[in-house]
């Protein structure tokens, strides 16, 4: 009675293959414009650009002039800023228009000042529109301004120590030491800036990212097609089954075994593309994988038509709940995106784990604790699936 049920239930399940694929198409279609967009949009063509400042310092202060120029060259400074040497006035007007993030306006003697203790301020204006670039520099400037103030503060802790020490001979030597010592802090800063790049989406490119995310929402989706087979029983056929020996857990499996057949039927040719295209390796690793997932989306698809049980309330449960989940877990924008909160419990949602295993085929290195995790979700939704089936009798 158990192999004629499980017979019964997938040739209900094979019936239903034209019009899985006939949703499958336009979910496939969908899924891979949001994969294409998606992954320009998280970083485009480049993060951040070079930021325009418009330097504005007194003709007859040739110092003033040498040094700023002197600070432009450093490489650590060159990457970032771009300095365009103008007089105040084009330099507001320049401003004014957009043309320019931020403009200095380097007063007449700023060196002798700072050397003399007078501290004359350099202003700085900003372009209140200028977006990442105008941010940039602002912390840029401030930085400097901390960096400054500090070694003038070592520069007067010095001296005031000497005076009460009785070393007044020796401050000319002391600020002589200091300065030397802070400028080579302050004009040797490409030893402080190490290249390291930090991708948003793991072991993975961002494209590979997203075509697994797509993924993995697409295998969710192409159960809304098919979404007739997933009706629960009916409480008259259930009381039937259950007098025939076949209960509410077993009834659940089967469900699921013929929803994860037709879910493997839908993405077996994305894997099989994947594979001819050598987006991934043919493998055991991706194997396993695909199997996995498709078993364990199966169990949690069967679940939420369970949980609703009607075909329209299921419809909208499945779409609501995979989409929100989705997103929650990473799908559309990578996880260190989320708040920290989220990120805490993101990691435990249905698509963060199947993404997970799916990562491996990518990687085609072994992970069981994922494969375990996504396994477990699976039997988790079985077991629920089951106690709805029992009730509902």
């Amino acid at each position: 009675m158990h192999l004629v049920y499980l017979k019964l239930e997938l040739k209900r399940a094979y019936k239903r293959l034209p019009h899985l694929y006939a949703g499958a198409i336009m979910l496939l279609v969908t899924a891979a414009v949001i994969a294409l967009l998606s992954s320009r949009l998280l970083y485009g063509e480049s993060v951040v650009g070079t930021v325009a400042v418009g330097v504005s310092v007194p003709k007859e202060d040739e110092l003033a002039r040498q040094v700023v120029k002197m600070i432009s060259s450093l490489e650590s400074v060159g990457s970032v800023c771009r300095f365009q040497y103008m007089d105040r006035g084009s330099c507001l007007e320049e401003l004014g228009e957009g043309n320019l993030y931020a403009v200095l306006d380097v007063p007449e003697g700023f060196v002798r000042d700072i050397m003399n203790g007078t501290n004359t301020p350099v202003t700085v204006w900003f372009n209140p529109d200028a977006g990442i670039e105008g941010k940039l520099f602002q912390e840029l400037t401030d930085a400097g301004a901390m960096t400054l103030g500090a070694s003038q503060a070592g520069i007067y802790a010095g001296n005031e120590l000497y005076q009460i020490c009785g070393l007044e001979d020796a401050i000319g030597d002391l600020e002589r030491d200091l300065n030397q010592r802070y400028m080579d802090y302050s004009l040797q800063r490409t030893g402080y800036f190490r290249h390291l790049s930090v991708d948003a989406t793991g072991d993975v490119t961002v494209m590979e990212f997203y075509e697994i995310s797509m993924y993995v929402l697409f295998m969710f989706l192409t159960a809304i097609p098919v979404s007739g087979y997933l009706m629960p029983t009916k409480k008259i056929m259930g009381q039937k089954l259950a007098l025939a020996g076949l209960g509410g857990g077993y009834r659940a499996a089967v469900k699921i075994a013929g929803m994860g057949f037709l879910m493997a039927a839908a993405t077996f040719p994305v894997a099989l593309a994947a594979v001819m295209g050598n987006v991934v390796e043919m493998s055991a690793i991706l194997a396993a994988a695909w199997a996995v997932s498709c078993v364990t989306a199966s169990g949690i698809v069967v679940l939420l038509f369970q949980m609703a049980g009607t075909l329209l309330g299921g419809i909208m449960l499945l779409f609501f709940v995979i989409t929100g989940q989705h997103f929650l877990a990473g799908g559309f924008l990578p996880m260190v995106f989320l708040p920290a909160t989220v990120q805490k419990w993101a990691m435990y949602l249905p698509s963060s784990v199947i993404m997970d295993s799916i990562k491996m085929a990518f990687t085609q290195q072994w992970d069981w604790s994922r494969l375990a995790a996504c396994a477990g979700i699976g039997a988790a939704a079985w077991l629920l699936s089951g106690a709805a089936e029992v009730r509902r009798r």
